[in-house]
Parts: structure tokens; sequence; C-alpha cells
């Protein structure tokens, strides 16, 4: 069974090496790890040392708007993506040479890097043995464990994961109905040429999601290395400490806008589908990763690698060709492994089809600001018009929205390693940004609260001729409590969203076959739930000592005004001791 499974990866590999300036070395193959859950994969048959070249592709056997016919034959398909790096010579070039079928119709042709590849994938695979990549078409995946092919019940099991939003598939039928399949169908002739049965306009959208989704699990961003040490720069700047605040619209206390998370839960450069961390926009599936405009190519051999989130292979981006090389030493038997960025295992699942170990290092799960917000309200006592008067006095563009949580862990950043936090715990603090985003809007609410406490007394003691002073009503509460008890409610009422328990999900984790659908999903949802868990639990503790503290100061202020001495009551303003709020520089 095994010889079968890998007949079509040796011709394939006989292919790859046929290529002028491919390189494969002689100690690694390519192996059947089913028993893995893995399928095929490269593993070292020798121990390999530090910064051994693996294999090297050259550019010219990458499936691209370059190297395809497909661009020549209809050039405006690949105009709105690459014409601007196109020197003007070639793009007069392309235009004279462009089909009389596509003249005027270059606006409808139009295509970003995405569909553009798409639509080169399916010229490709429908050329058949016709195509010079055949053999590479023959070891891509037909199915897809995305959830963007999973049945209704099955996404279901994902709970109340924000996979479930971003799956994706109405999205990406309506893109590839309206971008993909009339230059298909204006193109006929090209597309289903001599002996090629044409299809019919439901089996051409379900090939489109198959080279999609493709796309989406083994394109590479054809980058070279001088954009990645740009990236690096930007991933330079420092975050802003806990003590500084969100900016207030009116002017008060001016202080520093918030970051941006600086935890991205996307591709890292190896295989860069487009990162989506900075977008505010609600895409979902593959469709969302087309927006990024680097031009996007089919790698062979590169996709051949598995990955995890500890690696010990890197593929660099050279001017003639993509190299693969060893980070570490890797020993007789182990496997070649890439690395796919930060991904928690619900971001691997919708992209890639399958979860780890390991990626739960980077779980993640999202806290829509509208429930911390509410939250906020009614701790305050606000109504409708006064929760929207107190959003209106806060920069609130400025805010992070879903806020992310995410785990904590060690990184050794020369080797990939990862190491967990210690003890079971997998959250240690909550996020800061989360926190400042809170007390933004308490300390606006509880201005605003103050103000008409003081025009009351001013009017009862207009009215009344007494100074307000002998008020017995209840002291407000403090910042500190507000926002502590708002957070712990807001992220119990994100943890009930789940209709099952942490322990019957690990319960149920236990005793589920490896590398079903389901066992991912509940990979996926026990990590998320373990993250809430914990931060209600970190949530309830911030109350806890917020309270105590609450009422010493209360004690402090009785014994003052019992000794004659005034003693200004705090707000709570200040999270830490003076000495530990100082900024790090």
């Amino acid at each position: 069974m095994s010889d079968d499974y890998l007949q079509p990866a040796r011709a394939f590999l006989e292919w790859f090496r046929a290529w002028p300036g491919t390189t494969f070395h002689d100690d690694i193959e390519i192996v059947d790890l089913r028993a893995r859950g893995a399928g095929r994969g490269i593993i070292a048959n020798k121990d390999i040392p530090v910064d051994t070249v693996l294999f090297t592709i050259p550019r010219k056997a990458i499936i691209s708007a370059t190297t395809s016919e497909l661009a020549k034959l209809i050039p405006s398909i690949v105009q709105g993506a690459e014409a601007e790096e196109k020197p003007e010579s070639e793009k007069k070039e392309d235009k004279e040479g462009e089909d009389d079928e596509d003249e005027g119709d270059d606006d409808n042709n139009a295509q970003d890097p995405w569909t553009s590849l798409i639509l080169i994938l399916i010229y490709e695979f429908l050329r058949g043995p016709a195509s010079p990549w055949k053999p590479y078409f023959d070891v891509l995946p037909a199915v897809f464990d995305t959830p963007m092919f999973w049945s209704a019940d099955e996404i279901k099991d994902l709970q109340a994961s924000p996979v479930v939003e971003r799956v994706g598939r109405e999205e990406a039928d309506e893109m590839i109905r309206s971008k993909v399949l009339p230059v298909i169908r204006a193109h006929s002739s090209i597309f289903f040429g001599e002996g090629v049965a044409e299809l019919d306009d439901d089996a051409l959208v379900q090939l489109a999601h198959r080279m999609g989704s493709t796309i989406m699990a083994y394109s590479f961003s054809l980058e070279k290395d001088d954009d990645e040490d740009d990236d690096e720069e930007k991933k330079e700047e420092k975050p802003k400490g806990d003590d500084e605040d969100v900016e207030m619209k009116d002017g008060d206390d001016q202080e520093t806008h918030v970051h941006e998370n600086e935890h991205e839960h996307g591709p890292d450069c190896n295989h860069d589908h487009g990162d989506d961390s900075d977008d505010d926009s609600e895409g979902a599936g593959w469709v969302e990763d087309k927006d990024d405009q680097l031009p996007l190519g089919m790698v062979p051999m590169a996709d051949m690698l598995n990955a995890d989130a500890e690696c010990n292979a890197h593929i660099s981006h050279g001017v003639d060709a993509l190299t693969a090389t060893a980070v570490r030493p890797i020993k007789a038997g182990e496997e070649i492994l890439n690395y796919y960025g930060p991904l928690s295992n619900g971001e691997l699942l919708r992209r890639y089809g399958y979860t780890t170990d390991k990626h739960a290092f980077f779980d993640a799960v999202d806290l829509p600001w509208f429930l911390v917000q509410l939250h906020l309200a009614r701790q305050l006592g606000l109504n409708a018009a006064e929760t929207v008067k107190v959003a209106e006095a806060i920069d609130a563009d400025e805010f992070e929205d879903p806020v992310m949580l995410d785990r904590d862990f060690d990184e050794d950043e020369e080797t990939g390693e990862l190491k967990g936090v210690q003890g079971d715990a997998v959250l240690t603090e909550l996020p800061q940004i989360l926190r400042r985003q809170a007390r933004a809007f308490a300390k606006v609410a509880l201005r605003q609260q103050q103000k008409r406490r003081e025009k009351a007394l001013a009017a009862s003691k207009k009215q009344t001729g007494k100074n307000g002073k002998n008020d017995k009503t209840h002291p407000p509460k403090t910042e500190k409590e507000v926002v502590a008890a708002a957070l712990a409610a807001a992220f119990t009422e994100r943890l009930a969203a789940y209709p099952t328990t942490l322990a019957a999900d690990e319960a149920q984790f236990a005793e589920t076959p490896v590398g079903s659908r389901l066992h991912s999903a509940l990979r996926v949802r026990i990590g998320e739930k373990r993250l809430l868990t914990e931060a209600v639990a970190l949530a309830k503790a911030d109350l806890t000592a917020a309270k105590a503290e609450a009422k010493a100061e209360a004690k402090a202020e009785k014994a003052a005004e019992k000794s004659g001495k005034k003693n200004d009551r705090r707000d709570g303003n200040d999270d830490q001791p003076s000495g530990k709020r100082q900024r790090r520089n």
C-alpha cells in the first residue's frame, strides 16, 4: 500500500530533479507518514549538520504568473496584480501579443494575485499531461480537511470558536462566480482546449475551491529576503507599558494611543499568504487572505515539507531560486519540518486543515469589545444613552476589537524551541491592552458620574440650604473594582457561549481518533476554553484585590475624618505602586 501511495511522489521527485537548477540532498527522502497522521513528508536518512542546503527550487520551476503560458494567452488576468512591476517595454509587448478575444474586457479580467493564481492553476490542471507541472499536480491533495469543506454538523463541533465566523464558504463562492468564472467562460477555447471536456459552472466552482484551498495551504509569497529584513525592523518597535492609557477625545489627561496587538495570528515569512492582522475588514475563509498584493506562486518540493510550531528547516527567497536550509542539526530518522508562523490551532485548522500539540503554544481566543463595554455599563449602572455618551468621549478608533487572549510561553530564538510557563497555567496575566481600554471607559464614566453627583448636591444645597456633607449614599465603586468585575463577567459570558465544559471536552478528546475532524475541533475549543477559564480566574482575583484595597482606603478615610485630618481618596487609576509603574525603556 505504501509503495502505491508513494509512487506519485517518486515520479514527482524524478520530474523535480530534471528541472535545471534544482538540487535534492542525498541524505533526505520522501516517505509515507500516514501512521503519524501526516501524509507524505521528508525525513533525514543520516545526521544532517546545521546550515545544510536540503533542496533548491529555481524560480522557473514555480507555478506563477511569470511562468505559466496563461499569462501570455490572457495578459489582462495578471495586469492588475503585476503590471506595476513590469517595465514599459514588457507592458507594450503584452498588449501587442494579446489575444483578440481578450480585447475590450481588461477591466473584467483584471485579477488580484489570488484569483490570478486560481485561474492559472485551473488552466494548468485542465491541460493534464500537456502541462509542465503534471507530476506536481499528481502529488497535490484533491481533498482538504479545512473547515471550508466540513459539513454543517462538523462545523458545530467548533462551538463558539472564532474559527466558525472565518470559514467563509459563501464569500468564496461569490468571489469565484464574480471574478473567476467570467474569465473562464470568456476564454473557454483556452481553458477547454482539444480533448478537454468543458465543465459546468458548479463543477468549475468546486475546482476553483480546490485550487483556492491549495493556494492557502501550499503557496508562497514570492518576496525576496530584503523584504524580510524590513519586516524585522518593524517588529523591533516596543510595546507600551501598562501604565499608558487610551487617548480621550475631550482633551483631559492627554495620553498616548493604544499600540497595535503585537501577537499576530497569521503566517510568517516562509509561507506568507497575506498578513491580515492589520486588516479591519470582516473577510473570511481563504478569501480574506488574498488582500496581500505580493505575487504568489506554487513552489514544488517546498510544500512536501510538513510544518509545526517547532521547525528545523527554513525556506529562503533568493533572486533566482528558493532554498531549504537546516536551521539546526537534524538527526537520522527525524522529519524535516518547515514553520508556518505563530498560528493558533484554530488558525492552523482554518488555513491547513490540521492541528498539533505544539501549536497549542499559540492558542488564542477573541473577546469582542462590545461584551466588555456591556458589562462595564452594567457595573457602572449606565443606561443606553449614558453608555453611548461615554463611548463618544473616548477615541474608540484606537481600540483593539476584538481583543485577542493568547497563551504565555518562552521561545528560544536560535533553535526555535518553545517552552510553556511554569506550572499548569497557560495564562499568567490578562492582556494589558484590554485593561487599558476598560480603564479608559471606566475613567470617563466615573468622571461623568462624579460631575452629575456634584451638580445634584449643588442643586440640593441651593434648594434646601444644606451643604450635602452628611449625604449617606453608598460610595461609588473604584475604577479598579469596575474594570475587574466587568472583565470577569465578560470572560464568563464568552466562556458560556461554548455549550460543553472544558472537563467534558478533555475527556472526549482522549477517546476521539487522532487526526479526525472531531479531534481537531476538540483541540481547538479546548485551547480556547483553557484561556477563558484562566482569564475568569485572573479577573476574579483582580476583583478580590480591588475590593480589599477599596475597603482599606475607606477605613483609612474614616479614621482620618475622626482624627480631623483630610485624606484624599484615590480613584484607583494606578494599577501598581509608582516604583513599579515606571516606563520600561
